[in-house]
């Protein structure tokens, strides 16, 4: 605790763990609590969708998840062979998001020198220092829902 900070002050202002990963060599960050892994991409099935940017379903042995295309939203194109699929703890269950085959690193940030997003993007948390560039922080929790604001 610093000189002057009450406990509650201290409890509050907690650090919080990002994934950085990257579409089509832009980076991204993400909360370490709304990733459920990093594993390799295998060939997803096309399925019929009213839902924008879902419509395929990719299987992992038993488990079959719903594939959020998310390099089609940034209009983008996944670098590397063989890509990566990053497993999303959505709100309503489990998604596969395909990312580039660099392999995601881990940062920390204190999120009160998190940077508001001037963009309407309900995806965006806001913006982050991470090595000199300001990359992105996503709500992968609500990652394409319909809703118009997300809460910290």
């Amino acid at each position: 605790m610093l000189r002057g900070q009450s406990k509650e002050t201290a409890k509050r202002v907690t650090n919080w763990s990002l994934m950085v990963f990257s579409i089509g060599g832009q980076r991204l960050a993400a909360r370490i609590e709304e990733a459920g892994g990093v594993r390799p991409w295998t060939d997803p099935m096309p399925v019929p969708s009213h839902t924008p940017f879902m419509n395929a379903l990719l299987r992992h042995d038993e488990e079959v998840l719903p594939v959020y295309d998310l390099a089609a939203r940034l209009k983008q194109q996944v670098r590397g062979t063989p890509p990566l699929c990053l497993i999303v703890k959505r709100e309503d269950g489990p998604m596969a998001v395909c990312i580039d085959a660099s392999i995601p690193t881990l940062k920390t940030i204190d999120p009160q020198a998190l940077q508001p997003s001037a963009e309407p993007d309900p995806d965006i948390l806001g913006y982050c220092e991470i090595e000199g560039e300001r990359v992105p922080l996503y709500s992968l929790a609500k990652l394409g829902m319909p809703t118009t604001t997300h809460a910290v």
